[in-house]
């Protein structure tokens, strides 16, 4: 059977990290802002995935969190990709991702042997709050501008989790398949 699947690490979202998605909703049908019970940092993507590989991808979530002792991460300013002129995905910053981008290079590493391909574009550690809907363009330069710089929340990473998406019209469902502790 197979699933859709990433390995991500689940950003428990703040006053502040809410009141921003909130902000977003005032954009009405031009945005689609995340579930805040979705919030969550990508490690790797891989997409379907059959069951039959999950003993393969935790032995390489196992391996990428090898050394990596629990850290504070600190979310900061908005922005948008790919630029602000034409957004795609409205995202925060993230200050203290230096084990995020370690553990992303070792899970390329670990999963490429099991048929996954590594990402063309390097690993830019960000979380999205909203992704623009097709052929909306939404003037997003106040909402940028009173972000800008603005410390959205800090939390603690002490695990990564393998998670299956389910898509749906609402949006997706994650759910998680197994956690490895840092």
């Amino acid at each position: 059977m197979s699933l859709r699947a990433f390995v991500a690490v689940d950003v428990p979202p703040s006053q502040e990290l809410e009141r921003a998605i909130e902000g977003l909703r005032g954009f009405g049908r031009a945005l689609k802002p995340v579930l805040p019970a979705n919030i969550h940092i990508t490690l790797k993507f891989l997409g379907e995935i059959d069951e039959g590989t999950v003993p393969g991808i935790r032995a390489a979530m196992r391996r990428a969190v090898e050394g990596v002792r629990p850290f504070a991460l600190r979310l900061v300013g908005v922005g948008a990709f790919p630029s602000t002129h034409s957004p795609r995905v409205i995202w925060t910053g993230i200050e203290g991702a230096e084990p995020l981008a370690k553990m992303a290079a070792a899970l390329e590493e670990g999963c490429e042997p099991l048929g996954f391909p590594r990402e063309r574009r390097p690993f830019s550690p960000h979380l999205t709050l909203a992704r623009v809907r097709e052929g909306q363009r939404p003037d997003l330069h106040a909402f940028l501008e009173m972000y800008r710089g603005r410390d959205l929340g800090s939390f603690q990473v002490d695990r990564v989790r393998l998670k299956r998406s389910v898509l749906t019209p609402s949006g997706p469902i994650y759910s998680d398949l197994l956690e490895i502790p840092l």
